[in-house]
């Protein structure tokens, strides 16, 4: 069954009309607010005087990693937001060709789990994808806007609640329990690393200037790295065998998209499907190999160059860029993945020791190496 049969029309029609109706009701309340607020601040400016955002911003340090992350997380999950705007969203398809194919395999529990949560979700279709689209838009304009902000972190923190539900619920965990797990198609799922961003975005700077954060992350890759190699080696998941493993790139070249685009996908199908056992040692020896790189030269030149050039392999053939198809609901794991890699090798650089911003010219140096003044028109 193709996917534009399962889209019926004034489902897309109510479900469009909804998320209009809640834009209004938004903007109404939105414009409320900055009304209010801006009565409340000329009541306050003549009492006393006040401490400007950007005097707040100047006094706080900014580390490259963390800007860079946390503005990276908040367009992820505007782009997550919009993408459930898709027409097949509030249809069932997305339940059948996204949720549901998640339950294979797992155990009972987490299979009465989800089952409830699919139930809840199909009793109200057109509103359960309203919410998810103004959560995930929120939680991303909260983070964008929200950077020096009380609601910022407020963001954060749903940001580790909303992922766990979608992880448990939407992902199935990952995948992790199904013996079937594979980091070729984006398990543990990607909405785990998001809430992994979350989760370091909450930690004081201190924590990042010292490298802790940097640590940290050099240890969960390389246990992410051994279970990757793991999982793919376990003889029970069937990976040496060609067909089983052509499957995974199979169903990721069966997505709508361009011949060039999946072109490529269904010759590395074709190949590994007839070469298992080879196809399945390389894989298993190249996430082994980064699982050594990452323990012994971390975010060294030529281990960053490996890792991002294999993640990008990964997202090509095994992941198809994530949002493809028409059900697509974010980038998928490696993205994120290589995005949590980059601020991390980054988590220790006040913004002003960057060195490709001293060509910026609004960007100047001052306070030592943890306060940045933002100028237009100055050089460093």
């Amino acid at each position: 069954m193709s996917l534009a049969s399962m889209i019926q029309p004034e489902v897309v029609a109510q479900f469009y009309h909804a998320v209009l109706t809640v834009v209004v009701v938004l903007i109404t309340i939105g414009l409320a607010v900055v009304l209010i607020r801006w009565v409340w601040r000329l009541i306050a400016e003549s009492e006393s005087p006040s401490v400007s955002r950007e005097d707040l911003c100047d006094r706080a340090p900014k580390i490259w990693g963390k800007e860079g992350l946390w503005r990276a997380l908040g367009a992820l999950w505007v782009l997550d937001g919009l993408l459930q705007l898709q027409p097949a969203m509030p249809n069932y398809a997305f339940l059948e060709m996204v949720i549901a194919p998640n339950l294979l395999g797992q155990p009972g529990w987490v299979v009465r789990v989800m089952g409830w949560g699919i139930q809840a979700w199909s009793n109200a279709l057109i509103t359960a994808d309203v919410v998810a689209v103004f959560v995930q838009l929120g939680i991303g304009l909260a983070l964008l806007a929200g950077r020096w902000r009380p609601w910022g972190r407020w963001a954060l923190w749903t940001s580790l609640f909303w992922g766990l539900f979608v992880w448990i619920l939407g992902e199935g965990m990952g995948g992790i329990l199904t013996g079937q797990a594979s980091l070729v198609i984006g398990d543990p799922g990607s909405v785990l690393f998001y809430m992994a961003s979350a989760g370091l975005l909450l930690l004081p700077d201190a924590m990042w200037l010292a490298g802790q954060v940097r640590r940290g992350v050099r240890w969960g890759v390389v246990g992410l790295w051994l279970w990757g190699a793991l999982v793919q080696a376990w003889p029970g998941a069937g990976f040496w065998s060609g067909p089983a493993l052509g499957t995974l790139f199979q169903n990721a070249a069966q997505n709508a998209q361009p011949l060039w685009l999946s072109g490529p996908i269904y010759a590395t199908a074709h190949w590994v499907t007839h070469h298992g056992l080879v196809a399945n040692g390389v894989i298993v020896g190249m996430m082994s190999l980064l699982a050594l790189l990452w323990a012994w030269r971390p975010y060294g030149r030529g281990t960053m160059a490996v890792t991002m050039g294999w993640l990008g392999v990964l997202w090509w053939l095994g992941q198809d860029f994530g949002v493809l198809g028409g059900v697509g609901t974010d980038p998928n794991t490696a993205p994120v993945f290589a995005l949590l890699l980059g601020t991390a090798a980054w988590s220790q650089k006040p913004l002003a020791d960057v060195p490709a911003l001293r060509f910026i010219p609004w960007f100047r140096a001052k306070r030592g190496a943890e306060t940045l003044s933002v100028e237009r028109g100055r050089r460093v």
